[in-house]
């Protein structure tokens, strides 16, 4: 049986960045926007939206391992003009469209597809809302910060108790409130034998929890020991600029400003004998409207031209590029092939900053080369790589 870890990320997210984010970006800034002048890529509505993967660790027997899932995902924005913070909890189980593959399929096969880059695809288009940086967590990360922060105080709704050997999973549980131990608290998040609806909501309550506990003044004495474990189990692509410019923000956020949402759905449908989580458009659309990225303008989208070449040898993947920008409201001149397709990475060129910047929110693209002397027939030209490769 696969070893299903679920990870506590969001706190992890937030202990980096209020034990002091310069040094904890510095360190993994991975993957940086190269924008002419030194800019970063914002999205248009200045909130921090942020993709929460806690990854598996793949093992199908002990002693024997194969590629790790999203066992969890999440998706965290924070406003800054009004301090709120709204997580929306992704069931692993549910049924979306994974770009490059011919069939639906269950949201963290994406993961094992195409890691983080195909995973922060996937959820982009299944939210319909741009994603450009995620904070990844493997598993090992998880015991060992709960309990440097000395456990966090949860109230265990009722008794739970459940065995898996081959995943390394021992549960046993009691009804009532405790401070949970970095093992503890992880069988409370995995416990799943109700259901898997359930086990979100019980992994956004441990996040408020331990979002309140890492908070604490008491924990800027336990900086480096953070640290230490979140360079060995932590990976993101946040820029040091964008970590700059929330840090001060991020630390005035209290427990009370967090608010939690579920996908609502049916957890029941049974598809060639596997159970999927079909989720309600209408009502999702709703909660991603109202909380966390509100529709483009698509009539200010429509006045930008953009030329979509090729570089990658694939062009399905640049049919699926040219579908999402007009899905957003660009007008898309035309499909054509790059003067090579060996293009590791995708880019976005203009001589245009704004409409450049745009086209990369939309399409979640870190490259972008600011042109001045650009001759090309559309404000903005879009290089297909083999990044977005299935």
């Amino acid at each position: 049986m696969r070893r299903k870890r679920a990870i506590l990320m969001l706190a992890v997210f937030f202990i980096a960045i209020t034990a002091g984010s310069a040094w904890f970006f510095r360190k993994h800034g991975e993957v940086e926007p190269i924008v002419g002048g030194g800019d970063e890529v914002l999205p248009a509505d200045g909130k921090l939206h942020v993709l929460i993967i806690g990854e598996d660790d793949g093992l199908v027997a002990p002693g024997k391992s194969v590629t790790g899932r999203s066992d969890t995902l999440m998706v965290a924005s924070y406003d800054p003009k009004s301090g709120d913070v709204s997580l929306l909890s992704i069931p692993r189980d549910t049924l979306v469209e994974i770009p490059g593959r011919v069939n639906q399929d269950k949201i963290n096969h994406a993961f094992v597809f195409g890691g983080v880059d195909l995973t922060l695809r996937t959820v982009s288009k299944f939210l319909n809302m741009p994603l450009r940086y995620y904070v990844h967590v493997h598993t090992d990360g998880f015991r060992r910060i709960v309990d440097a922060l000395g456990g966090v105080t949860i109230d265990v709704e009722k008794n739970m108790r459940y065995k898996d050997e081959a995943g390394d999973l021992y549960i046993n549980l009691k009804q009532g409130e405790q401070v949970l131990t970095g093992k503890q608290a992880e069988g409370y998040v995995r416990y799943r034998l109700d259901s898997d609806i359930k086990r979100t909501e019980r992994q956004q309550k441990f996040i408020a929890a331990a979002l309140k506990e890492a908070l604490k003044p008491i924990n800027i004495f336990k900086i480096n020991q953070i640290f230490k474990i979140t360079t060995e189990s932590v990976k993101t692509n946040i820029p040091i600029s964008v970590g700059w410019r929330y840090l001060s923000i991020v630390q005035s956020v209290k427990n009370s400003n967090v608010t939690s949402f579920t996908i609502e759905g049916d957890d029941s449908v049974m598809i060639n004998g596997i159970n999927y989580f079909v989720p309600d458009m209408k009502k999702l659309e709703e909660v991603v409207e109202g909380y966390f990225y509100s529709a483009v303008d698509k009539s200010v989208n429509q006045q930008i031209t953009v030329q979509v070449l090729i570089g990658n040898a694939d062009r399905a993947s640049g049919e699926q590029v040219v579908d999402l920008l007009r899905k957003y409201g660009f007008s898309v001149l035309g499909l054509d092939v790059a003067d090579r397709d060996d293009y590791l990475v995708s880019q976005v060129a203009s001589c245009n900053k704004d409409a450049a910047l745009a086209v990369a929110e939309a399409l979640a693209l870190h490259e972008v080369f600011i042109e001045p002397q650009l001759d090309a027939v559309a404000d903005v030209v879009v290089v297909v790589g083999k990044d977005l490769l299935p």
